[in-house]
């Protein structure tokens, strides 16, 4: 419970890890060591990008009893209802507090693209499930012999604008209401945009608001993510600054560290995503201000 105490108190810093697509464990937890002690919790991504990897729940649980404070990603797109109720049980057994739920990615943008996705219910239906297990009964109206008690945090589409922003803020209200006590936007590049995002979501919610962040690992990384990825732009100006850089990675670090320090004074903290550069993260935290 103390990281999703300490939202209200502190700006914290998260970071994304993907489970190892195997079952050798030995470089996923030399990862996570290196991010020990300059993070505040690992969110641990349930098969990111649909390419098949161990479960998220597993590698949560093996993350747990090591130390970390740790957000275990449930999606919907594999599971039907009763697996979904299955595995949330089986989370707050194994002592998982915190799950971030998701729909997941498109099977078809994975390593098996002809599997049958099953999205039974999407993210909104899971809070509601969500709701009815922690109150004590599961999807059926069946009694528990006992309930779940877990912190639930959900995806919010803030890179909106005009009537369809407004409707986002709705559904953050609505998912709120639903048992939801923070939520994780999609990777951020315009402040401005995100501070009007901000300023409107604050009238609506209370409940903690974490941005994600991308680490900029090349120009290629930049175009790719606008070529590629719906309703995210990486600007003109963060592209032409690593073109003309003399060593990238220095100002791939500077570009991360201003978004970061203009991110503290909207937010509750970021989650970085180092799209494979997860042991570089240090270098990113310690050009942050303060």
């Amino acid at each position: 419970m103390g990281f999703i105490t300490s939202l209200g108190n502190k700006f914290v810093i998260c970071a994304d890890i993907d489970p190892p697509k195997g079952v050798d464990t030995a470089g996923f937890f030399r990862t996570a060591h290196i991010l020990k002690g300059r993070i505040d919790a690992l969110i641990v991504n349930d098969m990111p990008s649909a390419v098949m990897r161990m479960g998220s729940l597993a590698a949560s649980h093996l993350l747990k009893e090591k130390g970390f404070e740790i957000i275990y990603n449930l999606s919907c797109r594999d599971r039907n209802v009763l697996a979904l109720q299955s595995d949330i049980l089986s989370a707050a057994a194994l002592g998982v507090e915190n799950i971030f739920i998701t729909r997941g990615d498109i099977i078809t943008s994975g390593d098996h693209p002809h599997a049958k996705p099953v999205n039974e219910i999407n993210d909104d239906d899971l809070l509601t499930l969500l709701k009815k297990l922690k109150e004590g009964t599961d999807a059926g109206g069946n009694k528990l012999s006992s309930s779940p008690q877990l912190n639930i945090g959900a995806a919010i589409q803030s890179n909106q604008a005009g009537d369809a922003l407004e409707k986002e803020i709705e559904k953050m209200k609505d998912k709120t209401n639903k048992g939801a006590v923070f939520f994780l936007t999609p990777p951020v590049f315009d402040l401005n945009a995100f501070e009007v995002f901000i300023k409107k979501a604050r009238r609506a919610v209370q409940v903690p608001i974490i941005a994600e962040l991308i680490i900029l690992k090349s120009v290629a990384t930049a175009r790719y993510i606008n070529k590629h990825i719906d309703g995210i732009y990486v600007p003109d100006k963060y592209i032409d600054r690593l073109y003309s850089a003399p060593d990238r990675q220095k100002e791939s670090i500077a570009i991360t560290a201003e978004l970061i320090n203009g991110l503290k004074q909207l937010c509750n903290g970021v989650n970085i995503k180092a799209m494979g550069w997860e042991e570089k993260i240090p270098a990113y935290i310690d050009a942050v201000e303060g």
